[in-house]
C-alpha cells in the first residue's frame, strides 16, 4: 500500500489558476463597459473570453456550423470554448466540471465550508435526488428546443445577427450588476443550499454539466479500477462528490462522474484506481492524475489555439459599434422580446427581397 494524498494537487491548481483567469477577464470587461456607459474610450480592450458565458449564442452558432455556415462571426469565441469543453470532456469524462468550471469551482468551495462548519454536508434522500437531478436534464431539452427545433436555420441566422445578441455579453453583465430581488434570492438560495448540500447547482440545475455528463459517456478515460488489488476499503466511495459507489465499480461512467479523481487520491492501493482506457485498446495503459489532468487541459487549449490562429477569437462588432449600441442599451430593441422582433423582421425583409427578384 502507498499513501495518497487527499486531493490531486493538480487539478486544484488548474482549477485556482482558471477561476481567477476568469475573475480578471470579468473585471477587464466589467471596466471596458463601464466606459463605454461613461461615454469615456475604454484604457483595457475588450476581453473576448466573456463569451464563454453565452451559451445560447454558441449552441446557435454550433447548428449553424454544422449546417455548413462555417464560424458566424459574432461571438466567435463563445464558440470556440463552447467546443474546447466538449472536446475535453469527451476525452477525458466531464472534465470540464471539476478543473475549468467556475461555477463548479465555487459549488466545490462552498461544500467545503459547509463541511468545515457543519462537520457534514447533507444528501437528499434517494426519492428527492433521483426526480431533482432530472431538472437539468429538462433545462438542456428546453434549450436544445428552442435554438435547434423551434427555430429553422434562417432564423437562427437573424437572431445571431440581431441587435440583442451583438451586445449579449453586455446584458449579461448588467443583469447581474443590475439584479432584481427575484436574482439575488435565487442566488442566495443556490449560496446557501450549495453550503448545505454539495455541487446543489451542479448535480440537480446545470444544463451544462447534464450535456457533459452525456458527452463524458462516450470518452475514452475514465476512472478505472483493479479488483484484483481492491481492498474494499470503500474510501472512495465515502469521498466521491458525486456519491458514486466507486468500490463496486469496473469502470466509472456515470454521467454524474466529474473526472474530479478524487477518488484515485484516496485510494490507499498504488494504482488500484486509475485513469484508464477502455479494454481492448491496444495501449491500456494508465495515466497518473497529473497527467491526465494535463491532457483534459491540453485539449481545451487546442481548440481555442486553433480559433485564435485562425482569427476566429475575437467577433466581428466594432467598438464603434460597441459604443454605439451601449449608449443606447436601455431600447426595448436589446431585449429579448425586441431581439426577436428584430430577427424577424430581417427574416421578412429577406423573404420580400427574393419575392421581388422572382
Amino acid at each position: 500500500m502507498a499513501r495518497r494524498r487527499p486531493v490531486i494537487q493538480e487539478r486544484r491548481f488548474i482549477q485556482v489558476a482558471f477561476f481567477l483567469l476568469v475573475l480578471l477577464i470579468g473585471v477587464q470587461f466589467t471596466v471596458w463597459v463601464a466606459a463605454h456607459r461613461g461615454g469615456r474610450e475604454p484604457a483595457v480592450p475588450r476581453p473576448a473570453g466573456v463569451e464563454g458565458f453565452l451559451p445560447i449564442s454558441a449552441l446557435m452558432s454550433v447548428r449553424l456550423f454544422l449546417a455548413g455556415d462555417g464560424i458566424h462571426p459574432v461571438h466567435p469565441a463563445g464558440l470556440a470554448i463552447f467546443l474546447a469543453i466538449l472536446a475535453m470532456s469527451a476525452v477525458l469524462a466531464k472534465s470540464f466540471c471539476s478543473l475549468l468550471c467556475p461555477v463548479g469551482a465555487v459549488s466545490e468551495w462552498l461544500g467545503r465550508l459547509g463541511r468545515r462548519l457543519l462537520g457534514r454536508t447533507w444528501e437528499l434522500p434517494r426519492w428527492l435526488d433521483l426526480p431533482l437531478r432530472s431538472a437539468k436534464y429538462l433545462l438542456l431539452a428546453f434549450f436544445v428546443w428552442a435554438t435547434w427545433v423551434a427555430m429553422d436555420l434562417p432564423a437562427v441566422r437573424a437572431f445571431l445577427d440581431s441587435p440583442y445578441n451583438r451586445v449579449a455579453d453586455v446584458k449579461m453583465l448588467l443583469f447581474f450588476a443590475e439584479p432584481t430581488r427575484l436574482t439575488v434570492a435565487v442566488l442566495g438560495v443556490l449560496v446557501v443550499g450549495s453550503v448545505l448540500v454539495r455541487d446543489l447547482w451542479c448535480r440537480y440545475f446545470c444544463p451544462y454539466g447534464a450535456l457533459l455528463g452525456l458527452v463524458g459517456r462516450l470518452a475514452p478515460l475514465k476512472v478505472t479500477r483493479d479488483a484484483a488489488s481492491c481492498t474494499d476499503c470503500q474510501v472512495c466511495t465515502r469521498v466521491c462528490p458525486a456519491r458514486l459507489p466507486v468500490h463496486t465499480l469496473a469502470r466509472t461512467a456515470s454521467v454524474e462522474c466529474t473526472s474530479c479523481l478524487d477518488c484515485v487520491a484516496a485510494c490507499p492501493v498504488t494504482d488500484c484506481l486509475a485513469v484508464r482506457p477502455p479494454a481492448g485498446w491496444a495501449a491500456k495503459k494508465l495515466l497518473r492524475p497529473a497527467a491526465a489532468v494535463a491532457v483534459a487541459a491540453a485539449v481545451y487549449l487546442a481548440v481555442t489555439g486553433v480559433f485564435r490562429l485562425a482569427g476566429h477569437w475575437h467577433g466581428a462588432v466594432t467598438g464603434k459599434e460597441y459604443a454605439r449600441r451601449i449608449r443606447e442599451i436601455d431600447s426595448p430593441l436589446y431585449t429579448h422580446v425586441g431581439g426577436l422582433a428584430a430577427s424577424e423582421a430581417r427574416l421578412e425583409e429577406g423573404r420580400g427581397a427574393t419575392n421581388r427578384r422572382q
